[in-house]
C-alpha cells in the first residue's frame, strides 16, 4: 500500500493481545502466548465434515518485532520462500521491478535470528507496486501481483517473464490503492490465490473477492470472504485510514491464511496505529478460524510502528508447529524513524 508520508514527531509501539477480537485488549510484552479468558469451547466451525475451533488463539506464540542491519530499506509488501533458507521479498517503490533475495535464519522456537541480503534480482521494467510475491515449485516460477493495473506477473528464476495478466473485476471496479495486495500458491490444489484489499465498487462494504487462479492464470474459482468491520467508521481517504486484507498465505492443508490489516492516522499524527488480524479459512466454506491480533501505535519515547503487509510460511518446529513470517512496510524508513520490521508467529 503507498501510504502518505507521515510526519512523525516520535513513535513508540503499544503492542495488545484482546481477551478475544471482539473484546477488551489486555497490553502485554512481547514474546507471549494470547491467553483468552471465558473461552467458549463450544465455538465450533463446520468445514464439511471438518469441525475446528474457532478461536484458537490461546495457543499461539507471537514473537518480538525485530530489524536486522543487512536489509536495506525498503517497501517491503510481499515474501515467499524459494528454497533452504532463501526467500523473495518484493517492495513497492523500488527503482525498476524485481525482488530481493533474503537469507533469513531461525532459532528452534521459530523466532527470526538473521536475515542477510543476497541481493537484487532485476525484471528490467518499471516497479507497478509490487505488493505480493508467490513461488510455485512445480514449475520453479514466481508470481508478482501488482496494484497498478491489477495484474499477476509469472516470472523464471533466470528473471524472465512468462505471462502478465489482469483480473478483470479488480481493474474495472476496484478502488484505486486498495486492489491487489495479496497472493499466494496453494500445493493443495496447485493453484494461486488473490484476493482485493478492499470491497469493490457495488459490492457490500465487507465482502472481498478470494480468486482462485491456474496455472495460466485463469480464474477457476471464485469465493465470498466477509473481513471484520474496522475499529473506526470514517470517511477519510485511504491514506489516512486503511483496512482490508493484506496479505494470503496457503498452509497445504485446503487452508488459507489471511491478514487483515487496519492502519488508522490521526489528525496529530500520535495516537495513530496499525491493527492486525490474522484468521484461517477453507474457501468454500463459511466462518473465520481466529488465530492472533496484534496492535502497534505511535506516542513519543520509541519509534516501533509497523505495518505488516507481507506473510509467508517458514520451517516448522521440531514439534510440528507453523512458523508464520511477517515483513513490514517501513516506507524506506521513512525519516529514519520507521523501520523494516519482521517477525514470527508460531502455533
Amino acid at each position: 500500500m503507498r501510504f502518505f508520508s507521515i510526519c512523525i514527531l516520535a513513535l513508540c509501539s503499544e503492542v495488545a493481545i484482546a481477551q478475544s477480537h471482539k473484546e477488551k485488549t489486555i497490553s502485554v510484552s512481547l514474546p507471549q502466548i494470547n491467553v483468552y479468558e471465558n473461552k467458549n469451547t463450544l465455538n465450533i466451525l463446520k468445514w464439511g465434515t471438518d469441525s475446528v475451533d474457532a478461536d484458537i488463539s490461546q495457543t499461539v506464540i507471537i514473537h518480538e518485532q525485530k530489524t536486522f542491519e543487512d536489509v536495506p530499506a525498503g517497501n517491503y509488501s510481499g515474501i515467499t520462500h524459494i528454497k533452504g533458507d532463501e526467500y523473495a521479498v518484493v517492495s513497492d517503490k523500488t527503482d525498476s521491478e524485481g525482488y530481493y533475495i533474503f537469507k533469513i535464519k531461525f532459532g528452534k522456537d521459530g523466532d527470526i535470528l538473521d536475515i542477510k541480503n543476497k541481493g537484487w534480482q532485476d525484471l528490467g521494467g518499471t516497479n507497478m507496486d509490487e505488493e505480493a510475491i508467490a513461488y510455485n515449485p512445480h514449475n520453479n516460477h514466481l508470481y508478482i501481483g501488482n496494484e497498478e493495473g491489477s495484474t499477476i506477473q509469472e516470472i523464471t528464476l533466470n528473471n524472465k517473464t512468462v505471462l502478465t495478466k489482469p483480473i478483470a473485476d479488480y481493474q474495472k471496479r476496484g478502488e484505486h490503492n486498495r486492489i491487489i495486495e495479496s497472493l499466494c500458491y496453494d500445493p493443495f490444489r496447485q493453484h494461486l490465490f488473490t484476493i482485493n484489499e478492499a470491497s469493490l465498487k457495488g459490492d457490500p462494504f465487507t465482502s472481498l473477492r478470494l480468486k482462485e487462479l491456474n496455472d495460466s492464470l485463469q480464474e477457476v474459482a471464485e469465493y465470498e470472504y466477509l473481513m471484520d468491520e474496522p475499529l473506526k467508521k470514517d470517511s477519510r481517504p485511504v491514506n489516512e485510514h486503511a483496512y482490508g486484507v493484506s496479505e494470503l498465505l496457503s498452509l497445504g492443508d485446503g487452508t488459507l491464511l489471511v491478514l487483515e490489516r487496519e492502519f488508522y492516522v490521526t489528525k496529530l499524527k500520535l495516537g495513530s496505529w496499525v491493527n492486525n488480524k490474522i484468521y484461517r479459512i477453507k474457501p468454500g466454506f463459511h466462518g473465520k478460524q481466529f488465530i492472533t491480533s496484534w496492535k502497534t501505535s505511535l506516542s513519543l519515547g520509541n519509534f516501533n510502528l509497523a505495518n505488516y503487509e507481507g506473510m509467508c510460511e517458514g520451517p516448522k518446529t521440531k514439534d510440528g508447529r507453523h512458523v508464520i513470517i511477517l515483513c513490514a512496510d517501513s516506507q524506506n524508513q521513512y525519516k529514519g524513524v520507521l523501520k523494516d520490521y519482521f517477525r514470527t508467529i508460531v502455533f
